[in-house]
C-alpha cells in the first residue's frame, strides 16, 4: 500500500477518548486514516458487510465488544481484516495469547512507533495478498482462454512429450478418423504414421528433441494412419511448447476454411442448458462463477453463491416415483426456485439432486433471507406426479465471494461443505440455510475460555452422547457401536473433544470426563440390551485415564452395579498415548483382560513402528487411522498399504477395523484386504440412537 493512500481502519475500545488518540497519532505519521469506532457486534457485522476494511485495531481487554467474537466474525464473512492487538499486559505472554486468538500481533499500549511499524507491515502484506489474488485470477483465465481456444479451434493442435500425446483438440482427433480425443491421448505417435514413414518420423523428433529450445519451428510432412487403418496425408507445423508446466512438441495441422454459424449457435446452447430441468448446467454455472469471482477480486464486491440439495431425494423420492418421476420432481422445483430468482441470478442445475444459485451484489444477511424464502417455499409446496403428490424440502449451504477469494472451486466447495456439516450437526435432518465458516484454528479461544466451558459443562451435565455403528464384513450378527462424546454449545453444533480435551486435561478434567462417558454409555447399554440384543461399545479414554491406577477397579464395580458383562465393552486408546505410556498401557490392557473387557488401539499405523508398540502392549482391536481409508477415496494412494497393514495385522490376530468409509467405491477394496469392520458416513453417520439395522448388512 502507498503511503499516501487512506487506510480504511475499523477500531475497537472501551474508550472514544483513545480511538481518537489512535486516529490523530496516525494522522500525525502523515497516515490518512478513515476510520469506524465499533461499538456492538451487530454494528462489526454490517461494517464488515457494507465496505471492505484494511485493519481493525483493538484493545485485548475491551468490553463492549468480545474481542474472540470480532475475530470469529471477520473469519465467518471471509473478510481479508488484520486484527492488532492493543494491551496493558507486559511480557511476551499477551503476544501468545494475541496470536492464539487469531490477531496478527499484540503491541504494548502508547508504543505507537512499535504499532506504526506493524501497520505498514501488515498492509504491506494485505496489498501482497490481493495482489496474488488478482494474479492467480488472471493466471486461470488466462489459461482457461488458451484452453477454450485449443479446445474449439478448428486447426488441429496436439502435443507430443517423449514420442507420446500429452493432450489432443477435437479436430486434430477428426483427422485421422477419431470421434473421441480420449483416444489419441497417451497414444504413441507412431501408431498413427504409415509404415514407410515410421523411420523419418521417429528420426524427425529425435532431431527436434536433441536441439531443445534451440529448435526452429518447420513444418513436415508424412503419411498418417486414421483410426480404420487407411492412409492420410498429413501437414503438420511442429515448434516447441509448453502444456500444463510440461516441455513438449506442438502439432498443428491447419482447418480447411468453412463456417456454419447456426450450427455454432445451436452447438452453444446445447452445452451451456441442461436437458431435464431446461436451467442452465454446471458448466454455465462454473464459467459465470469464474467471472463472478474475478469482478469481487478486481472491484471489491460480494456476491452469494447458493449450494440447494433436495433432501433424500434418491433414498426416499426417487424411491418413491422412480426415475422417470423423479425427473418431474427435480423439473417441478427447477421452476418453483427460478421464480424466486432475481432477474440477474444465474440458477443452473448442479447435480442429479442439486442446484447452484448465483446472486451478485448479495451480502451474507441478504443471502441467508433469500435462501431462507427459498427453503420456507419449497416446504409449503405441492408437487403432482402421475397421481401422487410429493413434498420435498431442500438444504442450502451459503458461500461468499469477495475480495478475499480466489477460486472458483474453493466457494463451491465451501457451499458444500456449509450444507453438509449443519446436515451432519443436525443427524441429516435437513429442511436448513446455513452459512459457511471456517472453522476456528486451534488456540483460536483462549485456553482459559475453554477450560470455563469444560468446567461448566461438567457442572451441569452439557454433555452428550453419539453412537456411529462399526459394521461386519464377516457376517457378525452383533451390533457394534463406537461412543462418541460432544460438549453442547450455546451455538447451533455440539463442540467436539478436539476442540476441549487438551484444555480439559490441564484443569484436570479428563478422567471426570471419561468416567462420565463410561458411566452413561454403560447405562444406555444397560437398557438396550434389555431386550435380547448382544450391542457392544467402543468407548475411547484419554491418556490420563490411562495412566489412572485407580480406573480398574473402578470399572469392576462399575459393570457390577450396572449387571453387565464386561465383555460387552471395548475400551479404545490411541496409538500416540500408549506409544509414550508404553508401560502403563501395558499394565492398563492386561488389567482390562483379567475383568474380561477387551482393549483396542485407535489411529494405527502413523507412528514409526506400529507393531513394536502392539509388541509392548498387545490389544484384541486395533482401529487403522482414517487417513490410510481417506487416501484411497481420493485417489492419492492405492490399497496396497492399507492392504499389506491389515495382513501383518491379521497374522497377529487382531480384529481390524477401517474408519472413514465415505463412498461405495472403496468397498471392493476393504473387502479384498480382509479387515473385521468397516465404519464411517456412507453407511451411517454419528446418532443420538442406536437404531442401524444390521441385519440387513447380511
Amino acid at each position: 500500500m502507498n503511503a499516501n493512500d487512506t487506510i480504511r481502519l475499523l477500531i475497537v475500545h472501551d474508550s472514544r477518548d483513545e480511538a481518537e488518540r489512535l486516529i490523530s497519532m496516525l494522522s500525525n505519521a502523515g497516515r490518512t486514516t478513515r476510520a469506524q469506532y465499533v461499538e456492538s457486534e451487530e454494528g462489526l457485522v454490517k461494517l464488515l458487510q457494507e465496505q471492505v476494511w484494511d485493519l481493525l485495531i483493538a484493545h485485548s481487554a475491551a468490553t463492549n465488544v468480545d474481542i474472540s467474537a470480532t475475530i470469529r466474525q471477520i473469519k465467518r464473512l471471509n473478510k481479508d481484516v488484520p486484527v492488532i492487538l492493543l494491551t496493558n499486559q507486559e511480557g511476551p505472554q499477551a503476544v501468545v495469547d494475541g496470536l492464539k486468538l487469531g490477531a496478527v500481533d499484540t503491541i504494548l499500549l502508547d508504543q505507537d512507533q512499535h504499532l506504526l511499524l506493524v501497520m505498514q507491515r501488515e498492509l504491506v502484506n494485505r496489498e501482497q495478498r490481493k495482489e496474488k489474488r488478482k494474479a492467480e485470477r488472471q493466471f486461470k483465465e488466462s489459461e482457461q482462454r488458451s484452453q477454450l481456444l485449443l479446445d474449439s479451434s478448428r486447426d488441429g493442435i496436439a502435443y507430443v512429450q517423449d514420442g507420446m500425446y500429452l493432450y489432443a483438440n477435437q479436430s486434430y482427433a477428426e483427422g485421422f478418423g477419431y470421434s473421441d480425443t480420449d483416444d489419441i491421448e497417451c497414444m504413441p505417435v507412431i501408431d498413427m504414421v504409415a509404415d514407410e514413414d515410421q523411420a523419418s518420423v521417429k528420426q524427425f523428433l529425435k532431431t527436434f528433441a536433441i536441439k531443445g529450445d534451440d529448435a526452429e519451428s518447420c513444418d513436415f510432412r508424412f503419411h498418417g494412419l486414421r483410426e480404420d487403418g487407411s492412409p492420410t496425408a498429413i501437414k503438420v507445423s511442429v515448434a516447441n511448447a509448453l502444456y500444463e508446466d510440461e516441455h513438449c512438441v506442438q502439432f498443428l495441422i491447419k482447418a480447411k476454411q468453412g463456417n456454419d454459424e447456426a450450427l455454432e449457435a445451436e452447438l452453444k446452447k446445447a452445452k451451456n442448458q441442461d436437458l431435464v430441468t431446461g436451467l442452465f448446467n454446471r458448466l454455465y454455472l462454473t464459467e459465470q462463477l469464474e467471472r463472478e469471482v474475478s469482478q469481487a477480486v478486481n472491484n471489491e464486491t460480494t456476491s452469494s453463491l447458493f449450494y440447494i440439495e433436495v433432501d433424500k431425494f434418491f433414498a426416499v423420492i426417487q424411491e418413491q416415483v422412480g426415475v422417470t418421476g423423479s425427473d418431474i420432481v427435480i423439473a417441478d422445483l427447477a421452476d418453483r426456485i427460478k421464480s424466486l430468482c432475481e432477474s440477474k441470478q444465474t440458477l443452473a442445475r448442479f447435480g442429479d439432486d442439486a442446484f447452484m444459485l448465483l446472486a451478485p451484489d448479495k451480502s451474507a444477511d441478504d443471502a441467508l433471507a433469500q435462501a431462507e424464502k427459498i427453503r420456507q417455499d419449497i416446504n409449503d409446496h405441492i408437487i403432482e406426479v402421475e397421481g401422487q403428490t410429493i413434498q420435498a424440502t431442500v438444504s442450502i449451504g451459503v458461500s461468499l465471494i469477495n475480495e478475499s477469494t480466489s477460486k472458483a472451486d474453493v466457494v463451491i466447495d465451501q457451499s458444500l461443505r456449509a450444507c453438509e456439516s449443519y446436515n451432519r450437526a443436525h443427524d441429516d435432518q435437513g429442511n436448513s440455510v446455513s452459512l459457511f465458516e471456517p472453522e476456528v484454528v486451534e488456540g483460536a479461544e483462549s485456553t482459559v475460555d475453554v477450560a470455563k466451558m469444560v468446567q461448566t459443562a461438567l457442572d451441569n451435565n452439557n454433555f452428550k452422547l453419539l453412537f456411529q455403528p462399526i459394521i461386519s464384513l464377516r457376517g457378525s450378527e452383533d451390533g457394534f457401536y463406537e461412543v462418541l462424546l460432544r460438549m453442547k454449545s450455546d451455538g447451533s453444533e455440539d463442540i467436539s473433544p478436539n476442540s476441549f480435551l487438551e484444555s480439559a486435561a490441564e484443569i484436570g478434567a479428563t478422567t471426570k470426563i471419561d468416567r462420565w462417558v463410561i458411566l452413561e454409555s454403560i447405562k444406555v447399554l444397560s437398557k438396550h440390551r434389555v431386550s435380547g440384543s448382544k450391542t457392544r461399545m467402543l468407548i475411547n479414554i484419554s491418556r490420563d485415564s490411562l495412566c489412572d491406577e485407580t480406573l480398574l477397579p473402578w470399572l469392576a464395580v462399575a459393570f457390577k452395579a450396572a449387571k453387565l458383562p464386561t465383555d460387552s465393552v471395548i475400551f479404545q486408546v490411541s496409538e500416540t498415548d500408549v506409544t509414550n505410556h508404553l508401560n502403563n498401557a501395558k499394565a492398563f490392557f492386561k488389567g482390562l483382560s483379567k475383568i474380561h473387557c477387551l482393549s483396542s488401539i485407535s489411529n494405527f499405523g502413523c507412528s514409526l513402528n506400529p507393531f513394536n508398540t502392539l509388541k509392548h502392549a498387545p490389544c484384541d482391536f486395533v482401529k487403522l487411522h482414517g487417513s490410510f481409508t481417506l487416501d484411497i477415496q481420493n485417489n492419492n494412494e492405492s490399497p496396497e498399504l492399507l492392504s499389506k497393514l491389515i495382513s501383518d495385522l491379521l497374522e497377529l490376530d487382531k480384529v481390524t477395523v477401517v474408519p472413514f468409509v465415505e463412498n461405495a467405491s472403496v468397498l471392493s477394496s476393504l473387502w479384498q484386504t480382509g479387515v473385521h469392520y468397516i465404519q464411517g458416513h456412507y453407511l451411517q453417520a454419528p446418532s443420538a440412537d442406536m437404531n442401524y439395522d444390521f441385519n440387513m448388512e447380511e
